[in-house]
């Protein structure tokens, strides 16, 4: 089975309500990776329960998202008016990513919540490093509102959607009526 077979299969286990124990217990024997990467792979694949759990933050998420897109493109076009052509890449890539970070929202993808939180961190980094020494805009309350919001709400829904597994020891009694001890993966869902 392949890597893409193997995620194919996750997803269907957990999406017709699998929890994610069960969904490793049926494909650690289909699958030919180590389990603890079969774990890692299933970790990141979030259950129907996890989704229901934070669908209004991710709601309010996709709003933002949808505002910062806007507010891009806005920008961007007065910014190729004022400054020239040559932002013209700048104002195309900008909203891009996010409409790519928004797709992955709509489609619950744990990794894009990630990186809405960094990107968001790293946007107030360069709005502070700009707003320094400039007389104050009650405007720019909001771009701090909305970059702070988006920073919780990436996070809180990537913990939110992720559970977490631990690697436990287990003790056996091997054919040889010898006691061993093998690794057992134990996800809390």
């Amino acid at each position: 089975m392949t890597k893409n077979e193997l995620i194919k299969s996750v997803k269907q286990s957990i999406h017709s309500g699998k929890t994610k124990q069960e969904t490793f217990e049926q494909l650690k024997m289909v699958s030919n990776l180590p389990q603890e990467k079969l774990a890692k792979i299933i970790k990141g694949i979030p259950t129907l329960k996890a989704k229901a759990s934070c669908q209004s933050a991710n709601i309010v998420l996709i709003i933002l998202l949808s505002l910062t897109i806007f507010f891009k493109i806005t920008w961007g076009i007065a910014t190729v008016f004022e400054d020239g052509i040559k932002w013209f890449p700048l104002v195309i890539i900008a909203p891009i990513i996010n409409v790519i970070l928004l797709i992955g929202v709509f489609k619950y993808k744990t990794e894009s919540y990630v990186f809405i939180a960094v990107l968001a961190f790293i946007g107030l980094l360069q709005y502070f490093a700009a707003i320094v020494g400039q007389n104050f805009n009650p405007l720019s309350l909001i771009d701090f509102a909305i970059g702070i919001t988006l920073i919780i709400l990436g996070f809180y829904i990537y913990l939110k959607l992720q559970s977490d597994y631990q690697i436990l020891k287990q003790r056996y009694q091997n054919s040889q009526g010898q006691y061993r001890y093998r690794d057992v993966i134990k996800f809390y869902d």
